[in-house]
């Protein structure tokens, strides 16, 4: 298990040093794009459109897709603000005809930039979330297992959180 750990973190610490120097893969030309805010997304997505039934209190402020689970169907990460400075991320997965969210976890205050990576080589995709909070920044790299977001591995998310 050690060395599985190890080998993700070297690939993660590989990919932080190619997306600080510029030269990293735009994630627009990976298995998923990262979507713009669009009204139209919001009227029209059935996946985000579950998301608004279970917290239509809460402002979403960054949303991406992609199929997650490798089922063919594109799931949705939706990054969302619950206080002024708290925001939380889940995805709404889309499951025999009707979307099924995950557990909730913290995500960036602001700058939140989601990216699809294969890191693994193998299914479930996995996606990497970073952003920040004042000058703190941080990222994570989350798959979702059986139904739970997991957090993989991450470096300052703590502080961005």
């Amino acid at each position: 298990m050690k060395k599985k750990n190890y080998k993700l973190a070297v690939l993660l610490i590989g990919w932080v040093v190619i997306s600080l120097t510029g030269c990293a893969q735009d994630s627009k030309s990976v298995q998923g794009d990262e979507i713009e805010y669009s009204p139209a997304v919001l009227s029209e997505n059935e996946l985000m459109q579950q998301f608004i039934v279970n917290h239509p209190d809460k402002p979403v402020l960054k949303y991406a897709q992609a199929d997650l689970d490798n089922d063919g169907v594109n799931d949705l990460i939706v990054i969302y603000a619950i206080a002024r400075d708290k925001n939380m991320m889940s995805v709404l997965l889309y499951k025999e005809s009707k979307a099924e969210e995950t557990n909730s976890v913290p995500a960036p205050v602001s700058d939140q930039m989601i990216q699809f990576r294969n890191i693994d080589d193998r299914p479930p995709l996995e996606f990497i979330v970073q952003g920040r909070k004042g000058a703190k920044v941080g990222y994570a790299i989350f798959r979702v297992e059986k139904g739970i977001l997991t957090d993989l591995f991450g470096e300052g998310m703590d502080d961005c959180c």
